[in-house]
């Protein structure tokens, strides 16, 4: 027995290795198992805690670094409002620090001003700087503007839900009810605001007639004056009376209509006048500012189209969204019955909260497809205990991820969950390898404990460097500035929150487990009678794999798409292990046939100079031929990939000065075309609000706008459709194009962070006149480009104006003022609201208005009469006279110069770049204007910015990945053998794509910049390897052949496992499919080459090392021989 153990330790290397520091770890933990138990219990306890408390959302958080200025000065005109607040304000703001843009909008009564600051600024302080040079320049604006208002840009705001009142109820009902669901949800904490939509406000008129009024010598104003004296509500402080206190108040409210009319305006004489005597009172609605329908049912036995008041919800940017969509839906529940009748229908469209659910569950339902494919893999690579002990340390690294990204304040959202999909496939590389080195020992003799000790030891150092690389890679995305590295941060930090996590578990936990589970040496006698026979354990494994396989590949329909992919991955996976299994001899005592091949095939190559240069060869050309696909155009480049959504919105603008009736007209149209698309589950217009252009920023918060509106459609999930949200987007803009009287557009949802339109041409100058007809010239260019839709400029044609010019000297003989002029045309076009009436909790506004009807006419305008200081009426033609102008909706400014935009949205399929090259070409000759300059904009340079930023990031990964390898190998040449890896893998990154019908995109990139560190884990583990066996006196082809032979195993597994894990996502979700395709067909090929590659150039180099060497040594022996030959000489003279 001690002979025994005297040979094991003679003929096993890695008996006799010093320990290092991870061993010493990992020996700490398989003698002190029990700390294990505890380990596991907390990492369970702090995941599945954290896993609760993790926020949901659809994509990450993007808080943009701008403060917004916003001025109001009523009745300004654009270039009023840029001379007088825009230019002064915008030259404050450019004194402050950190400012990477200033931009503005000028337009009709508001000046808005963004400045967008430096990435990672403190927004609070910026924010009281911003209010600093804001007082500064206060005393310079017009006197009548209002206080500028200085604020942080919203970027949230999208409303998460719309809720439809529909019912047998009048629309006052219904509106009142409205509102009060909106005090409602409102008191919820995650809610920001609630905007109604639709229905009508009660409201009284008071119709005064004109002759009564100059009968009684009586004002509008003193009508207002009397009324309010006539309905208070008015405190008396508190007083002692009779031991007690009493607070004082003056009730005398008005309760009724008749009550109104009861009241006195006036005495003529000792008479008094009551407002009945001078005016009609009536009972009715205030004007419609929105309308709102929902149209639900379609194709279904009950379709219906009702008129509807709609609640649109937002949420607070901190909010999880299906959280706070569940507090809505109980709360509206609650208040059943007591706001709102429970014969009310409310009906729920445009819920973010279930898109939302659906997607993070598809996701998740791909990683743990993921999972049981890794799961399905190491059965088949490791066995079915060794691959049981990796399958419990994945969850503990997900755990630990868990905590942390609850620690950092991440949430749960595509990216972050694609992200832990992604490291999934490498959390278990570490595992793999250390679990195949305690394989290969056991195999030799050693029991488990001793195996696992020794086999971490030997192993630990490469996998930490393995894991330093990849987390070297992932680090330089966080850098990413501006919007896309907001977007995309959550990768790295997923992925670096696992790998650390994996790693320590792997030389803790993982050899402590190997030790307790696998008790026996491989391939130490069994007795037939406890255990099944070969025959009857190779048809279990058959049917748990492809049983596991399947579920791994379930499909929502089922059908072939699953059947089929699964059948194929099966037959790879388990064809690759079937042939080394079926090829070794008993006991393990010989090297499987395909690694006997696999070596000799190695080791023909190493032997012969010719065959070394021509792999190199062969593969340098491979990757010329694949960069070339680019400049070619069989790959195109784009900034994100078309995705398939559930959400469709239909934008309509008619001509700005068109009455809310007009749009509503042209929705209806819309709609009535809409219900051709079976695809259609519901969809809900919303007339009259406040447009999402982008051209009109300076309108936000300005109320509605009733030339406006948009018809949010949800569709049909995928599975039960077949044309995509891509294909009906296309289908719709045909179909709706031809109605007059209106611009209408077709929008799908954003995929990915917010950009600009993929065409801009920005255009900046001094003279308006010739940056509008520039723009005019540029917009007919590009609408004759094929492939683009949608081709519009900033500077549109503003609401027509009436101005009312007053003859000033005729006015005052006739004794009236610009003021009460003014002031009589507003309370002819709004009325004068004379007070608030308050019946049954809901408050009613009481206006006094000189017509029963509304204004219809610029001859009822002129018709209006006014009340001179002496109560006698004056007709508007005798002191004023109607000039009807026009002027441009707003002037917008780039770092301070005035700017147009132009811009163009691209058809499906066609890429930005080639339309500005078609428009580059177009323009050429183009005769610009002295002065005036032209930026492109848009998809293109969000390419071109985006793409250096990831290939500076690219080539900072590459150089810390090789401080890294150059520490671990105490090494400058090696470290360049293992980062061609990355180039390698570019081999199957750009052929894959197209093979898959994918473009080159930001997403894809992301992927290549991945591979620079999960590429070289392979060839650190090959070349690591073949550093130990030269140190234990093995020959430089005998070192590399055993290496190549050892470490062929672990290194497919781990490939296999790193592509398994992401394939079901990579294959289901289009957003992350250019991701997903360059990581695999990058590390497959990568894979592949590097067995082939490494060994090659691992010769070249060491041989030449060799010869220099052996060239030193020579040298210094002859020099050695030289100088004796000289001692005899000069002895024997």
């Amino acid at each position: 027995m001690e002979e025994n153990k005297q040979i094991q330790s003679t003929n096993i290397p890695e008996l006799i290795t010093e320990k290092n520091v991870l061993g010493r770890w990992a020996g700490f933990f398989i003698e002190r198992y029990r700390i294990v138990y505890l380990i596991i219990a907390a990492l369970m306890i702090w995941g599945v805690t954290s896993y609760f408390k993790i926020p949901r959302e659809l994509q990450p958080e993007i808080i943009l670094p701008f403060g917004h200025v916003m001025t109001i000065y009523n009745g300004a005109a654009p270039e009023e409002i840029e001379k007088l607040i825009t230019d002064k304000i915008e030259k404050k703001m450019a004194e402050l620090n950190k400012v990477k843009n200033i931009s503005s909008s000028s337009g009709f009564g508001v000046s808005s001003v963004f400045v967008e600051f430096e990435a990672g600024v403190d927004m609070d302080d910026m924010i009281v700087k911003m209010r600093e040079k804001v007082s500064t320049v206060r005393g310079d604006l017009p006197k009548d503007a209002e206080l500028p208002e200085v604020s942080t840009f919203e970027t949230n705001n999208s409303p998460i839900m719309i809720i439809n009142i529909t019912g047998d109820y009048d629309f006052v009902v219904l509106k009142s009810i409205a509102n009060k669901l909106k005090d409602s949800i409102e008191n919820i904490d995650d809610v920001s605001d609630v905007q109604i939509i639709g229905g009508l406000e009660r409201e009284i008129k008071i119709i005064v007639n004109p002759q009564r009024l100059a009968h009684y010598a009586i004002s509008l104003e003193q009508i207002k004056s009397a009324i309010n004296l006539s309905n208070i509500n008015f405190p008396g402080g508190s007083i002692d009376l009779d031991y007690k206190n009493y607070n004082i108040r003056t009730v005398g409210e008005l309760e009724s209509v008749d009550e109104l009319n009861n009241v006195i305006i006036t005495y003529q004489g000792s008479s008094p006048v009551f407002l009945r005597d001078i005016a009609q009172i009536e009972d009715g609605f205030a004007e419609a500012d929105s309308y709102s329908r929902l149209s639900s049912g379609l194709y279904t036995s009950n379709p219906s189209t009702k008129d509807s008041v709609a609640l649109s919800i937002k949420k607070k940017e901190s909010a999880d969204v299906i959280k706070t969509a569940q507090k809505i839906y109980d709360k509206i529940q609650l208040e059943k019955g007591s706001t709102y009748p429970s014969d009310l229908q409310v009906e729920i469209s445009g819920d973010t909260a279930v898109y939302v659910k659906d997607q993070l569950g598809g996701v998740t339902d791909n990683a743990f497809s993921g999972l049981l494919l890794v799961g399905v893999i190491l059965f088949l690579f490791i066995g079915l205990r060794e691959s049981a002990v990796v399958s419990i340390v994945i969850p503990l690294s997900i755990f630990a991820a868990f905590g942390l990204m609850k620690s950092s304040g991440m949430t749960f959202n595509n990216i972050t969950l694609f992200s832990l999909i992604l490291a999934v496939g490498m959390l278990v590389d570490n595992g793999i390898v250390i679990m195949q080195n305690i394989d290969r020992l056991r195999s030799m003799g050693l029991e488990s404990a001793k195996a696992a000790a020794a086999a971490t030891n030997q192993i630990a150092p490469a996998i930490a460097s393995s894991t330093l690389t990849t987390l070297a890679a992932f680090f330089p995305i966080m850098l990413t500035p501006g919007i896309m590295g907001q977007f995309i941060k959550p990768i790295p930090q997923t992925v670096m929150f696992a790998l650390s996590a994996s790693f320590i578990v792997a030389v803790t936990i993982t050899p402590a487990l190997c030790s307790m589970l696998l008790k026996k040496p491989k391939g130490s006698d069994m007795k037939p009678s406890k255990y099944l026979t070969s025959k009857m354990k190779y048809t279990i494994s058959l049917l748990f794999v492809v049983g596991f396989t399947m579920l791994a590949f379930r499909t929502d329909n089922g059908g072939i798409f699953g059947f089929g992919i699964a059948s194929l991955i099966f037959a790879v996976i388990f064809g690759s292990s079937l042939i080394i299994k079926y090829s070794r001899q008993q006991q393990g005592k010989r090297e499987s046939l395909i690694l006997k091949k696999y070596g000799e095939f190695i080791d023909n190559i190493i032997h012969s100079r010719k065959r070394k240069w021509a792999v190199l060869g062969i593969t340098s050309v491979a990757f010329v031929l694949s960069i070339m696909l680019i400049p070619l155009g069989l790959l195109k480049v784009e900034m994100f990939s078309p995705t398939d959504f559930t959400r469709l919105y239909v934008n309509i603008e008619t001509p700005r000065g068109s009455t809310l009736s007009t749009t509503s007209a042209i929705a209806e149209e819309v709609e009535r075309r809409l219900f051709s698309f079976p695809e259609i589950k519901s969809f809900v217009s919303n007339v009259g609000i406040t447009g999402a252009d982008s051209f009109d920023d300076f309108s936000v918060g300005m109320g509605a706008t009733p030339y406006k509106g948009r018809v949010i459609i949800d569709l049909h999930d995928e599975k039960n459709r077949e044309r995509s949200s891509m294909e009906l987007a296309a289908l719709m803009r045909e179909n709706l194009k031809d109605i007059p009287g209106a611009k209408i557009t077709v929008n799908e949802m954003e995929n990915g962070p917010p950009t600009d339109a993929p065409v801009v041409i920005n255009l900046r100058g001094e003279n308006l006149d010739e940056l509008k007809k520039v723009a005019n010239d540029f917009t007919s260019i590009l609408k004759n480009i094929e492939g683009t839709r949608d081709v519009k400029h900033s500077i549109q044609e503003g609401t027509p104006e009436l101005q009312v010019k007053i003859n000033k000297a005729k006015a005052a003989s006739l004794g009236l003022d610009e003021m009460t002029i003014a002031s009589g045309v507003r309370n002819a076009v709004h009325g004068l609201k004379a007070t608030t009436f308050r019946k049954d909790q809901d408050e009613i506004d009481v206006y006094i208005r000189t017509t029963k009807d509304k204004l219809s006419s610029i001859q009822d305008l002129e018709g209006l009469y006014f009340f001179s200081h002496g109560g006698q009426p004056i007709p508007f033609t005798q002191v004023a006279e109607l000039v009807e102008s026009k002027s441009v909706t707003a002037i917008s400014h780039e770092d301070m110069k005035r700017q147009v935009t132009v811009v163009a949205e691209t058809t499906t399929g066609v890429i930005a770049g080639d339309i500005i090259k078609k428009f580059q070409e177009s323009t050429a000759d183009y005769p610009l204007p002295t002065g005036l300059t032209i930026k492109l904009g848009g998809e293109h340079e969000d390419i071109q910015e985006s793409f250096t930023d990831m290939f500076t990031n690219m080539l900072i990964a590459a150089v810390l990945v090789f401080l890294v390898l150059a520490v671990q190998f105490n090494s400058l040449s090696q470290p360049w053998i293992i980062l061609l890896s990355v180039p390698m893998a570019m081999i199957g990154v750009l052929p894959g794509l197209v093979i898959t019908g994918n473009n080159f995109g930001f997403v894809s990139f992301v992927g290549v910049v991945a591979l620079v560190g999960i590429a070289v884990n392979n060839a650190i583990v090959l070349v690591d390897y073949m550093n130990y066996m030269r140190k234990n006196g093995f020959a430089i082809k005998d070192a590399v052949k055993k290496a190549v032979i050892v470490r062929f195993v672990p290194i497919m597994a781990t490939t296999i496992t790193t592509a398994g894990g992401i394939l079901p996502i990579t294959l289901s979700q289009p957003f992350f499919g250019p991701l997903g395709y360059a990581v695999i067909f990058g590390l497959l090929a990568s894979t592949v080459l590097t067995l082939v590659i490494i060994p090659v150039l691992y010769t070249m180099l060491e041989e030449h090392k060799q010869t220099k060497l052996d060239n030193k040594r020579n040298q210094s022996i002859q020099g050695g021989e030289n100088c004796e030959k000289d001692i005899t000489v000069f002895s024997s003279n």
